[in-house]
């Protein structure tokens, strides 16, 4: 069978028998020979751009069966697949549709699929731990405090990552947002090397656009990073796309040619008639479509003042949505937020949330001014799949925009730039009157005025790769990732919990809502720190009027902010607004009254509803919630005299009793599951009656195994042959150049832990005299952290002592993200009168941080070789390599 001829079976399988357009086969087979992705993509809505991630698994797969049967026929893609888009919910769709192709790929029915699966399964490294996953990896970078790192484990397994522009530009620019720095290196390898990143609607970023090909193109590697431009609106010239044969394809000429007829209501004045206008073509469209009409809008006011206009059945999509609610509706209104549609909706109103990448099939859309290219999008939903024979675009606009006072357009069409509205109107009159995706194609969009900004630098590149370093002036990453805005909103995470109330319902036996009690203020910073608020419980907030009028309304708010990888929290106190911060985490209590239509904000003519707690409210399918409990004080006081951490089975079973007569099944039924499956914490005050219990699974999404717990004494010498053959596996499964040898790498991975020689790190393990050398504390021994002596730099020197190699030497300081450029401890402070350290290594350790050390020098040589990039990706190797072997008890 043919490379195409699989293709189209592997596709079809797993798109329940659609098979792909032209465009995309030649899309498949110009990456199948030449290894990398076209600099851009450009093809209208709806003509499939979604299957780069089913190209992407189909040719990783098929070049690892080309390279076993010794065929040239497909040459080496990038491993990762990085899917970057502008919006969360457009994030969220993307990871859902790879999420489904990783499902399928579990158990195929189909002999082509079989064969994908089973040779992605060959390519992955990290065995053992105790989940069984898809031979396809799939994780998301998206905003909200917990983040997911499995992406970060294994280096050669096919993935996909979905992501914000932020997330993922703050990582290849090494300052990640709420990221650790030692962990700063690690996703900078991965995300910079090995990967195709294709940014979504390039044209709204075209900073990261910029920034990331100035990055991809530094070195010459085989396996530098790709940076794919996408477009439905405004391709680049010579991007990849349809053409005379896509044209001739009746399923896509459908799609494409769908009739969308727009129609232009002007009004006088906007401020005052735009809503009354927009709600009365929405009604009008509704009685000609028969089914839901999509109401698009500029702002959340707006969206709600439309929505209370509205007669019939009505639900509002906003950015201040938690995804929880979204889940709701979507669980509600089955099918109203895909293709299918739910003609039960009467309207569906939403401002920027859904005019990107969902994939709605509407028969009428309203929608006021905006941008060409949001109108384009907004136009995107309309009629998608070309079944409906009438569909209108309705654009309410103003009458006359000629000799507007700019500022006062700038206020009425906030958030967006009063050049851009302008000339939307022309562009929309050049339309004459087609809004079909062809159509919109062909018109090219107008491009906006854009300050002229600098590049990034070497020299400041440079200065980010000192990852581990406090610099006095570091650059700023988000000019280089963010587009430049006058009107920039600086946002807010927020959502509700229960327990951060003084004094929360407190449920007695069988469930029974009994008096309110007071909970100390530690109590509920210590239990919030232990079960902090997940993506799914969160939407965005503008810091301004709007969260200003939230925080009225719900006193005893806290806030939860990441600072360098740690994260703190604090009640909120009257000065907040002074001193927010995008990025905060605010959390206000159960039962504040904030929300409108589902939205978190206040209106000053309406009421607002009780927001209500959506901790455990998280889909199955997307990992188990935090559990938070309220106990009386005195069951679990007793339980803590003899067992402290609440790690046996006996107290288990009593705690999971007492969760039972509250009626608490669900605290119950997971605190009877198997131990090392399930952590509790306990947080109380001796002057309360009642503490939290938090519980948590141990296996969480998004979050990495630690080392293995373990009866068996782990020897420094054992660790590092083994890590040295999981080095030895990942570059045989890799099969790329990375600008260092394979000894060079093998040598790394067994001398990587030297260092833990030192006779002070083995005693702050528990190791005993009679104990070769440890690589990991004795069992059942909880490690001295002493005071920040890392084992990393007297490794150095042991590598440079063994083998003489500043290479080698170099990336076992650095792998763990120290050192990164310089280390804290002279050669002296290094050995802390280690008398009898060998004297190769004494004099090692002399040469590289004495007072003429050479250590810098070693590592900006290393760096100027190799980039800065390609030394981090090397290095993220080594880690993944100690990673997988520590987590499987080795």
């Amino acid at each position: 069978m043919t490379l195409v001829k699989r293709f189209d079976a592997f596709f079809a399988a797993v798109n329940d028998g659609a098979k792909p357009y032209p465009w995309q086969r030649e899309l498949m087979t110009e990456v199948a020979r030449t290894g990398r992705w076209p600099a851009a993509i450009g093809a209208p809505t709806g003509s499939g751009k979604s299957s780069v991630v089913d190209i992407h698994v189909f040719l990783v797969a098929e070049r690892h069966r080309a390279r076993e049967q010794r065929s040239p026929e497909v040459a080496r893609p990038p491993r990762r697949l990085v899917l970057v888009a502008p919006r969360r919910v457009l994030v969220e769709d993307q990871y859902e549709r790879a999420l489904t192709l990783a499902r399928r790929l579990i158990e195929p029915n189909d002999d082509v699929v079989k064969e994908v699966a089973a040779a992605l399964d060959s390519l992955k490294s990290a065995t053992g731990g105790d989940t069984v996953d898809s031979p396809l990896g799939v994780a998301r970078l998206r905003g909200g405090v917990q983040l997911d790192h499995s992406w970060r484990l294994d280096p050669t397994r096919c993935q996909v990552i979905c992501a914000t522009p932020q997330m993922w530009g703050s990582r290849l620019l090494m300052r990640g947002f709420h990221g650790t720095r030692a962990s700063r290196n690690l996703e900078a390898g991965l995300l910079g090397h090995d990967a195709a990143a294709i940014i979504d609607e390039a044209h709204l970023h075209e900073r990261l656009v910029e920034t990331a090909r100035r990055i991809g193109s530094r070195r010459e590697s085989p396996v530098a990073l790709q940076v794919v431009a996408m477009s439905a609106t405004r391709a680049e010239d010579g991007a990849h796309g349809l053409t005379a044969h896509d044209l001739d394809d009746k399923r896509l000429q459908r799609r494409v040619l769908a009739k969308k007829a727009i129609v232009l209501t002007e009004v006088d004045d906007w401020r005052r008639d735009s809503a009354a206008a927009i709600t009365q073509r929405a009604t009008a469209a509704r009685s000609a479509a028969g089914g839901t009409v999509g109401v698009f809008v500029n702002t959340v006011a707006t969206a709600l003042e439309v929505a209370s206009q509205l007669e019939g059945e009505v639900e509002v999509v906003c950015g201040r949505m938690r995804s929880a609610d979204l889940a709701a509706l979507r669980q509600r209104r089955d099918g109203l937020l895909d293709a299918r549609g739910n003609d039960s909706v009467d309207f569906l109103v939403s401002t920027q949330s859904l005019e990107v990448g969902v994939d709605l099939d509407l028969p009428a859309v309203v929608t006021a001014l905006a941008p060409a290219s949001a109108l384009a999008q907004r136009a995107g939903r309309l009629n998608r799949s070309g079944r409906h024979n009438d569909a209108t675009l309705d654009i309410v606009a103003p009458r006359d925009l000629t000799g507007t006072d700019p500022k006062r357009l700038a206020r009425e069409f906030v958030p967006y730039q009063p050049g851009d509205v302008v000339a939307a109107r022309e562009w929309v009159e050049r339309l004459a009157g087609d809004a079909s995706p062809h159509r919109i194609a062909s018109e090219p969009l107008p491009i906006g005025a854009r300050p002229p900004l600098p590049p990034l630098s070497h020299v400041d590149l440079e200065t980010l790769a000192m990852t581990s370093n406090v610099n006095s002036a570091d650059p700023d990453v988000t000019l280089y990732v963010d587009e430049p805005r006058r009107n920039d909103e600086r946002q807010v995470s927020i959502g509700a919990r229960r327990h951060i109330a003084a004094s929360p319902p407190f449920l007695g036996e069988r469930g029974a809502e009994t008096s309110q009690v007071r909970l100390s203020e530690q109590t509920r910073h210590d239990a919030l720190l232990a079960a902090p608020p997940r993506a799914h419980e969160l939407a965005s907030l503008p810091i301004g009027p709007q969260l200003e009028a939230v925080l009225a309304a719900s006193p005893g708010s806290w806030v939860l902010r990441t600072s360098a990888g740690v994260r703190s929290a604090e009640p909120i106190g009257s000065d907040y607004l002074d001193h927010a911060l995008p990025g905060d985490v605010v959390l206000v209590p159960e039962d504040s009254r904030v929300l409108v239509r589902g939205t978190i904000g206040r209106l000053r003519a309406r009421p607002a509803d009780p927001i209500k707690d959506v901790m455990r409210s998280r889909p199955a399918d997307d990992g188990e919630p935090d559990l938070i409990v309220m106990l009386d004080r005195s069951d679990v006081g007793q339980l803590l005299e003899s067992d402290a951490t609440l790690a046996s089975r006996a107290s288990r079973d009593v705690l999971a009793k007492l969760a039972g007569e509250q009626g608490d099944t669900e605290a119950a039924k997971r605190l009877k599951r198997l131990i090392r499956k399930v952590d509790v914490s306990w947080h109380d005050d001796v002057e309360t009656p009642c503490g939290l219990l938090v519980i948590r699974s141990t296996a969480r999404e998004g979050e990495l195994p630690r080392t293995a717990v373990t009866d068996e004494l782990i020897a420094l010498d054992e660790h590092g042959s083994a890590v040295e053959r999981r080095m030895h596996e990942i570059l045989d499964r890799m099969e790329a150049t990375l600008g260092v040898t394979r000894e060079q790498l093998e040598t790394a991975a067994r001398l990587h832990d030297e260092g833990k020689r030192h006779p002070r790190f083995q005693r702050r393990i528990g190791a005993m005299p009679d104990d070769p050398p440890l690589a990991k504390p004795r069992p059942g021994w909880t490690a001295d952290r002493g005071d920040g002596w890392r084992h990393e730099q007297l490794s150095c020197a042991y590598v440079l002592a063994i083998t003489g190699d500043p290479l080698v030497a170099v990336l076992v300081a650095g792998h763990h993200g120290h050192g990164r450029f310089l280390f804290d401890r002279e050669a002296q402070s290094l050995l802390n009168e280690w008398d009898d350290c060998d004297p190769a290594v004494l004099s090692a350790a002399t040469e590289l941080f004495g007072p003429a050390g050479r250590y810098e020098r070693d590592r900006a040589a290393a760096q100027d070789v190799l980039g800065v990039h390609g030394l981090a990706h090397v290095e993220a190797l080594l880690r993944c390599a100690d990673m997988q072997v520590s987590r499987e008890g080795h």
